[in-house]
């Protein structure tokens, strides 16, 4: 996605650059990322676990703090930050991993569905040109028990983009692929990297932007000089007509998946709050008792993990699925290895 925000852009770019280097396989390209992601925010995260051991350290004095400057909040406010800069504590250091966890997911939660949007109007290209190669295209999109990874993990998810969700997408205002970089009030289906650069297709033979384009004008499926702020696709209700009816040699219909996925990332994220819950407490259980009141935040979470899965791409799904259970493997393994018994803090 061009013009996009930069981190989305990374992400989107990182994920089709390993997709051709590990043999076009989606799970690989996900774990792999997944992976190096999670290598990524495993220094802050022992930073912040750091933080955390020296704030048990000196609780004691936090709680005599608190007594003493009951009446002034103010002062209490003050030599509480005095106390922790003087034990090295930073103000942010235990939040670090929150901090990167939410942008992470959002730019994550963008470059997927920009990469859908990608593969749709790659299939839509493919079934209007070569329907052998679009076939091929479309059962490379199944992954174990979903039909489309490009379509959302639910039993209520039509096995293909449906024409309505292509139109939004297509004529929604942003910045197009104009080569005039002036441009700022037009259609966003014109930011498509496919509809610069184009792709090589399994024959090796190269697609041009431009060629999509014109084929999708010439089948009555788009409108608009290519290049320019007026590039609108599925805009007229013959247009979507004429997209349904193409897309209906896939078998069209609901019940894309079994709403695996979506309960999983939200089963997992209850079980890492649950986690990180219960290792807070041994690590500093005067702290853990004080914030009883900030658990519901702890739980919030799981709730967006599983409505934002049950509405993205099941290929989102999937790596907000392995990015938990990763994110848990590593919390259990950091825990266990900095709170060994006899284990001296300054050594670390």
């Amino acid at each position: 996605m061009i013009n996009d925000f930069f981190l989305t852009e990374w992400f989107f770019y990182a994920l089709r650059w390993l997709y051709s280097v590990l043999g076009n396989s989606y799970f690989l390209t996900i774990l792999v990322l997944t992976l190096v992601l999670r290598l990524v925010q495993l220094f802050p995260d022992i930073q912040s676990r750091k933080t955390q051991k020296k704030q048990a350290e000196i609780q004691p004095e936090l709680d005599k703090l608190k007594e003493k400057y009951a009446n002034d909040p103010q002062k209490l406010n003050q030599e509480t930050n005095k106390l922790m800069r003087a034990n090295g504590i930073g103000c942010l250091a235990g939040c670090l991993p929150m901090l990167l966890t939410l942008p992470l997911f959002f730019c994550f939660l963008a470059a997927f569905r920009f990469w859908g949007y990608e593969q749709t109007v790659k299939l839509t290209y493919e079934t209007i040109v070569d329907q052998p190669q679009a076939q091929q295209t479309y059962e490379s999109f199944r992954f174990a028990w979903i039909t489309n990874i490009w379509q959302p993990d639910s039993g209520f998810a039509p096995v293909v983009t449906p024409a309505n969700t292509v139109a939004t997408y297509g004529n929604a205002q942003g910045f197009a692929c104009s080569r005039n970089a002036a441009a700022s009030t037009t259609s966003k289906i014109g930011n498509l990297v496919i509809l610069h650069n184009g792709y090589t297709d399994s024959k090796g033979s190269f697609v041009s932007g431009e060629q999509i384009w014109s084929t999708f004008c010439e089948n009555g499926l788009a409108t608009g000089e290519y290049g320019t702020e007026n590039m609108l696709l599925l805009r007229s209700d013959e247009a979507k007509e004429k997209y349904d009816d193409l897309m209906k040699v896939y078998k069209k219909g609901y019940n894309n998946g079994w709403f695996i996925l979506p309960i999983l990332a939200a089963g997992f994220q209850l079980l890492l709050a649950f986690i990180q819950q219960r290792q807070q407490k041994k690590t500093n259980p005067s702290a853990a008792a004080q914030q009883q009141s900030m658990n519901f935040m702890m739980y919030l979470f799981p709730v967006m993990s599983l409505v934002f899965c049950m509405t993205s791409t099941s290929a989102f799904a999937l790596y907000w699925v392995l990015s938990s259970v990763l994110q848990i493997a590593s919390s259990t393994i950091i825990h266990a290895v900095m709170n060994k018994p006899g284990k001296d803090s300054a050594a670390e």
